[in-house]
């Protein structure tokens, strides 16, 4: 299945490009970590997981953009990202419910060992789905490009400490959630090099909550024949979520990813 799904793509861009349509994607390598706070409330628990400093390693990305040529109608852009990534968390936990918090006083008090403000093995997967339509002019021209429009994120994640007090103990907590973004995009071509240089940014600005994704980068393309180009792309890439329990339920949490990434593009015309 692994070694179909790319022949797969590769066999619909190319049906795509018979009918009028631009296709460019791209996919690589995203170096980051994540670092920042989340925690966890209901009405007889509360979880802070401080301090959170996860490992920098390669993280999977892939992105699409569909052009029909009609100036009328938008082009559509599709992401995926995935964070996957382990490191250290501090815990600090607590309960309004006597019976909870005398279960977590007995591991303090039965281990010898602070159970919060403890560094603990921590894992955080983050798999983020963006949808964008947007419009963008003076794309056929010497000048950079400009853009702009509406998307929608939808994300997943799952959070997990090991609490090594007792044998399989962990904490943490997994859901799901979306929200609309704000999307513009500028882009600026060199022909006679074959770079294009790019900068892409969504914000959140519809709730209490905080979320922006900004990168900038450099591609270098060259042509294989009238309609195919392959090339790579470098640049630099900051996520921050500010997420507020007015805006998802029970969770909060202030966490960054930033670093560089690189990948290989093609595109079909």
């Amino acid at each position: 299945m692994n070694k179909f799904l790319p022949l797969a793509s590769i066999f619909l861009a190319s049906q795509l490009s018979a009918l009028d349509f631009d296709l460019d994607m791209g996919s690589g390598l995203y170096y980051t970590g994540a670092k920042g706070q989340i925690s966890y409330v209901e009405e007889s628990f509360k979880g802070s997981y401080a301090n959170t400093d996860l490992q920098t390693k390669g993280q999977f990305y892939v992105w699409a953009d569909l052009d029909t040529k009609n100036p009328y109608l938008p082009k559509l852009r599709l992401e995926y990202t995935k964070i996957s990534t382990d490191g250290d968390s501090k815990a600090h936990l607590e309960s309004a419910n006597a019976k909870i918090q005398k279960l977590i006083d007995d591991l303090i008090n039965g281990s010898g060992i602070p159970l919060n403000d403890q560094v603990w093995n921590s894992h955080l997967q983050h798999n983020i789905y963006d949808t964008t339509l947007f419009y963008e002019f003076f794309d056929k021209s010497p000048w950079p490009s400009v853009g702009a429009g509406l998307g929608y994120r939808y994300f997943t994640y799952i959070y997990i400490m090991d609490i090594d007090l007792v044998p399989g103990l962990q904490f943490g907590d997994r859901d799901d959630s979306g929200a609309p973004m704000i999307y513009f995009t500028s882009r600026y071509e060199a022909p006679a090099l074959n770079m294009g240089f790019q900068g892409d940014g969504k914000v959140y600005v519809f709730g209490d909550s905080q979320m922006y994704d900004w990168q900038v980068k450099m591609d270098l393309m060259f042509e294989i024949d009238e309609s195919t180009k392959i090339g790579m792309e470098i640049g630099y890439r900051e996520q921050y979520y500010n997420i507020l329990g007015e805006d998802i339920e029970k969770v909060t949490g202030n966490m960054s990813y930033r670093g560089l990434f690189v990948g290989g593009l093609i595109n079909f015309k």
